[in-house]
């Protein structure tokens, strides 16, 4: 090999290295680019995170004592609302006479299918709060234990599923806790997480210091001031339980505003119609009034709905209304079973679930109101189990046939033992405005632990 070539050879080999050098370290300036650019994307996320974090905490500072209702914009809220003695029949009138309302619970699904277990609070609210455990058939099968702990079981199962999850929980107002007429809040005080307010004392129906019409104004005052008792400053996503008795506290109203007056009231049509061949009969005060209450409550939650769409907190929030137990008036004449008014067992329910939207719709399928824990925690608290049983809540739903307590001793002070007196219900399945779905039937005999049902069908009027 000449000089000259060995020259040439030499010369490419340096170039070649040179360049392969050169690219090398190209990459390495390159990689050390990206990395330097991703830190300092990781580093500028962490101090927004930060900026947020600090800025919601001091949001959440800053909020009202007052406003105890807190909604998360960001995770997801789940409201159950109780009225107690929402007659579900009702509700399809109330939207027909009033559109406005009906427009305000866009996003909602109707049930007027559904069943309370009893005629009464006290039969009626620990299905609603605590599912198909709480029924009165499941509580007397529990032999062993008083009623009253079966009760306050069914009242904490949620707030403590919850917040064993996470959710801030807020409770108003729990029907009867402990047996109490004022309920005692000293129930939740297990439970970490859990905040529980009496706005209600005074107006319970044993309470006998309060006129009708101041229990009333009690409990309209409170949803007429839910917008000033809410907010959307939490971090966390939160459970709100409220139980308000203004559905109970029968009153007739100034029509059509369905508000409140002192003096002559205005009732307006002694019927509503919902179609041509479906009317509603208010051609009593009873009626009249009933009716009224109803749809005063209808008025004051939509403007609440409508205060949660200002705040932004409407579509990340599952709202669920639910009565403990319907109320007969005779006002259905084709809903009778014997001397039965079974409207005694329609309790109004309403669902509500996230994103939402649209017209208001009605579901004919079979629901009762122990349903409500189910769809409450659904998607929310996987594999959701009843802590106090260590039962699976989907594994306890059994509708197809209903049990519904026949009994009219409402009482806490005629139940403290451990199982209700009574033993016959009604079997009900499939349609409940159909009356050949109905029968009677005594179910598991309890031990007789209590009086013998002495309340009568005119003495209910006057109580759960």
């Amino acid at each position: 090999m000449s000089n000259k070539a060995f020259i040439g050879i030499l010369l490419l080999t340096i170039a070649v290295v040179f360049g392969v050098a050169m690219f090398g370290r190209q990459r390495t300036m390159e990689a050390e680019r990206i990395r330097a650019e991703e830190a300092s994307r990781v580093a500028a996320e962490e101090e927004s995170r930060r900026l947020e974090e600090e800025a919601a905490i001091e949001l959440e500072r800053s909020a009202d004592p007052n406003e105890i209702f807190s909604f998360s914009k960001k995770e997801k809220n789940v409201v159950v609302i109780m009225l107690d003695r929402a007659v579900g029949c009702y509700f399809p009138y109330i939207m027909e006479e009033l559109p406005e309302v009906r427009k305000q619970f866009d996003g909602f699904t109707f049930y007027p299918n559904t069943l309370s277990y009893g005629s009464n609070t006290i039969y009626g609210v620990p299905a609603v709060y605590g599912g198909y455990e709480y029924t009165p058939e499941a509580m007397n099968a529990r032999t062993e234990e008083k009623l009253v702990d079966k009760h306050n079981e069914a009242l904490k199962l949620m707030p403590k599923l919850f917040s064993d999850a996470g959710y801030k929980a807020v409770v108003c107002d729990p029907a009867i806790a402990n047996y109490q007429w004022t309920p005692d809040l000293s129930i939740f005080d297990d439970i970490e997480g859990v905040k529980a307010f009496n706005f209600l004392t005074g107006a319970s129906k044993e309470g006998g210091e309060l006129s009708q019409y101041d229990k009333f104004m009690l409990n309209y005052d409170f949803l007429k001031n839910l917008k000033g008792r809410t907010n959307n400053k939490s971090r966390a996503g939160t459970y709100i339980a409220i139980d308000n008795e203004i559905t109970h506290r029968y009153l007739v109203l100034k029509w059509p505003e369905y508000e409140p007056v002192n003096g002559w009231a205005t009732y307006g049509p002694s019927e509503r119609v919902f179609s041509q061949d479906e009317r509603i009969s208010l051609s009593d005060t009873t009626k009249m009034s009933h009716y009224h209450v109803n749809a005063c409550a209808m008025k004051l939650l939509g403007e609440w709905f409508d205060y949660l769409r200002e705040l932004g907190v409407y579509d990340n929030t599952r709202i669920i209304i639910a009565a403990d137990h319907g109320y007969g008036l005779g006002q259905f004449g084709d809903m009778f079973y014997g001397e039965s008014d079974l409207l005694y067992y329609n309790p109004l329910l309403l669902v509500k679930d996230f994103d939402e939207d649209g017209p208001l719709k009605f579901d004919g399928t079979l629901m009762t109101n122990a349903d409500v824990p189910t769809m409450a925690t659904d998607g929310l608290i996987k594999n959701a189990k009843n802590p106090y049983t260590g039962k699976l809540l989907a594994d306890t739903v059994k509708k197809d046939e209903v049990h519904v307590y026949i009994a009219r001793n409402w009482q806490v002070e005629a139940n403290q033992g451990n199982t209700f007196g009574n033993n016959l219900y009604f079997v009900v399945h499939d349609n409940i405005f159909d009356v050949n779905n109905w029968s009677t039937r005594r179910i598991n005999p309890p031990p007789k632990q209590t009086e013998p049902e002495t309340t009568t069908e005119k003495e209910t009027e006057k109580a759960g």
